[in-house]
């Protein structure tokens, strides 16, 4: 990269960072609750440097590592601790993507394939409302891992000094979501043989920054299991290989496969949630699936022959990751969830992009070339840019709306209170399975006041892992979603009902001390 290429990018982080910062300090506050309330808590104690794991599962365990939250965590600091500053930093990462996305492309090929991997971006942003400002970490991976195979597709062909960067995205993603795993795994695995293979001169010293970059960055996660008894990365294999396999059948996994990889085209296409869904199946949704992976195989295959590296390398990751993701499906545990098949919708996209560039490739005037890369970089930077803006818009204004997160400053207000008028310093939390939304955003203002607490492991797993009871609690506060279960508790001696109201009770009980 010349000095000029340094400093542009450097004035853009820049820029980035002071729009995310003012965003989050000149506009109204938002109260997150549910996964978002868990997403700022998590962040709130990476601003401490206190995270280890990563995003929490509904299985129990957490996913990879804490990378992501240990990215958001420096804006969200200096953005006042505002959750304003995750959506708008989920739109900076996106953009960052995409930049990394257009300058591996231009320096490739500055036609075709510019153009219809940008126009595919372009797409995606318009198609799935919201995404490029959700800080959901189901969300966030999806434009990084597009950058990813691009830039894989680039290290296989020649581009060895790119290894760090795949390592940096592919660490990003894989530990910021687990169904990224097998992708980042294979096509790293591949990227490393091609770099070895070649035998480049400078091979040895890119591939000791590129094991420096992904120490680094796992450096938490190997604490973690280091100091727990393997912590974290345990779990992930105990959950995954000694008690796991193929949960799907092939033919299950196949339907929701094709059904992702035509999603970019499909009429019902939203931003996913972690909802459950119908499969909709349709004749032509496999067939298009199928379709992708032979082509681009073939279109591989081909430059190949013509010694075109850079298109037989990107073709070639593209049809790879297809056919990872059909693996990685039928590792599935319960049922599929749409927010599984998303990244797929995006790789569709890519790879529709991909087939595209190859058809008209050969008819491209080569005059056009240069223009095609300032006009195609200039039209995605845009567009994806105006989308981020509006989705963030679209995404804080709706959440500040929001009547029903009122009653989280609220219940914290009374139970401080009540913390204060009884010198608890220490209270312990009780949750009932249902009552986690709510009670990560009281958790995140306890942990803002710097106040102690701790919280049951049996019923909050999500929290227990950073949380976890000193034996010194000086207080039991019950969190319940169920009407009716502060009357069990309202006899004990000490307790103060806190809240009664429909959908959250709690109730606080004095530890009697010694």
């Amino acid at each position: 990269m010349s000095r000029r290429a340094v400093i542009v990018v450097l004035a853009a982080v820049a820029l980035a960072a002071i729009a995310v910062v003012a965003q989050a300090r000149l506009t109204a506050p938002i109260v997150t609750n549910s996964d978002l309330a868990v997403t700022e808590l998590y962040t709130e104690v990476a601003a401490r440097g206190q995270l280890l794991a990563g995003p929490y599962s509904r299985f129990g365990w957490n996913h990879p590592g804490p990378m992501y939250f240990y990215v958001l965590a420096p804006l969200y600091a200096a953005g006042g601790h505002q959750a304003t500053s995750l959506f708008a930093t989920a739109v900076a990462i996106n953009l960052a993507a995409l930049l990394t996305l257009l300058w591996v492309m231009a320096r490739e090929d500055r036609g075709p394939y510019l153009l219809f991997a940008s126009a595919a971006c372009l797409v995606i942003a318009w198609r799935v409302p919201r995404l490029l400002a959700s800080p959901w970490t189901a969300h966030v991976p999806v434009f990084v891992a597009l950058a990813f195979i691009i830039v894989c597709g680039a290290v296989v062909s020649g581009r060895h000094r790119l290894l760090p960067l795949l390592i940096l995205l592919g660490s990003f993603i894989a530990q910021t979501h687990v169904s990224y795993v097998p992708l980042v795994g294979v096509l790293s695995t591949a990227a490393i043989i091609a770099v070895l293979a070649q035998r480049r001169e400078h091979a040895t010293p890119v591939i000791a920054a590129s094991a420096g970059v992904g120490l680094l960055l796992w450096l938490p996660t190997l604490i973690d299991a280091i100091s727990n008894a393997g912590g974290n990365i345990a779990a992930l294999w105990r959950f995954f290989v000694v008690n796991g396999g193929a949960s799907h059948s092939l033919a299950d996994s196949f339907a929701n496969w094709g059904y992702g990889l035509a999603g970019i085209l499909r009429g019902d296409l939203a931003l996913p949630w972690g909802g459950h869904f119908v499969l909709q199946p349709s004749w032509w949704v496999g067939s298009l699936a199928v379709g992708q992976v032979a082509l681009l195989a073939l279109v591989s295959w081909r430059a190949c022959l013509q010694r075109r590296r850079f298109e037989a390398g990107l073709a070639g990751c593209a049809s790879l990751a297809s056919v990872v993701g059909l693996w990685a499906l039928t590792r599935v545990r319960g049922d599929f969830l749409d927010h599984e098949l998303l990244w797929l919708v995006a790789l569709g996209a890519l790879n529709l992009g991909i087939l595209a560039s190859a058809l008209v490739d050969r008819a491209w005037p080569t005059a056009l070339r240069g223009r095609v890369a300032v006009v195609s970089c200039a039209m995605a930077l845009m567009g994806v840019a105006e989308r981020g803006v509006s989705h963030l818009q679209e995404f804080t204004s709706s959440e500040r709306r929001r009547s029903d997160t009122a009653r989280i400053p609220a219940t914290y207000q009374v139970l401080r209170e009540v913390f204060d008028r009884n010198a608890i310093v220490r209270p312990h939390f009780q949750l009932d399975a249902d009552a986690w939304s709510d009670s990560a955003g009281i958790f995140l203002r306890l942990l803002q006041d710097g106040r102690a607490f701790s919280v049951d492991s049996t019923n909050a797993p999500m929290f227990a892992t950073m949380f976890r009871s000193v034996g010194a609690e000086d207080a039991l506060v019950n969190i319940s979603s169920r009407e009716g279960t502060h009357l069990e508790i309202a006899a004990r001696p000490g307790n103060v009902i806190v809240r009664d109201r429909h959908p959250l009770f709690v109730d606080v009980v004095l530890v009697p001390r010694r």
